[in-house]
């Protein structure tokens, strides 16, 4: 087994259709994420600042889609609601331990195989949260800092150097960017 495969391999994850649909199923996350993979409800969140700023990260090399810029992602788990799952991840990857409303800008489905034996195979919801308190960035996921990047900026960056972001992020910032939210951020 690819040794990306083994992170939180034993995690159930809920499957869900083409169309975002859950169908009942649960899968295995090393499952899910073996080629060609099994389709499986996910999410990116955008944390946005109140200076207007995107709140980003670099995931770390080791995890499926690693070495490139990020914001907090995951997947929902078995019994799991999308706010429950949102707020899991934002503890875990940046330490924010408040309840933040999650507006919910639409959700996308791709597949990307890395070559490897691991892929994607996702239905991916696109979320905002807004939060200005303090992030304390987790080393197992992420390495370095945040990175703070306008949100204007942010987007050009990522049509214009696509290879930098992972391959689910320009989807979500492309819906991020039709909202009707992402008007007062722009």
């Amino acid at each position: 087994m690819n040794e990306k495969l083994v992170d939180r391999a034993e995690q159930k994850m809920q499957v869900a259709d083409e169309n975002g649909n859950l169908t009942g199923e649960i899968v295995r996350r090393a499952d899910a994420h073996s080629s060609p993979g099994i389709k499986h409800l996910a999410f990116l969140v955008f944390v946005v600042n109140d200076k207007k700023e995107f709140v980003l990260h670099k995931r770390i090399g080791k995890k499926i889609g690693g070495d490139t810029i990020d914001s907090p992602v995951s997947h929902v788990l078995e019994g799991e609601t999308v706010e429950q799952a949102v707020h899991r991840a934002l503890k875990h990857e940046y330490g924010i331990e408040e309840t933040l409303p999650v507006t919910n800008m639409g959700g996308f489905s791709y597949e990307q195989d890395y070559g490897d034996g691991t892929c994607e195979n996702e239905y991916c919801l696109s979320l905002l949260v807004e939060y200005s308190g303090e992030i304390t960035p987790n080393p197992e996921e992420i390495e370095g800092d945040v990175i703070l990047i306008p949100v204007k900026e942010a987007i050009a960056d990522s049509k214009a150097n696509i290879d930098k972001y992972t391959v689910w992020f320009l989807p979500a910032v492309e819906l991020f960017e039709k909202s009707d939210v992402a008007k007062q951020f722009i």
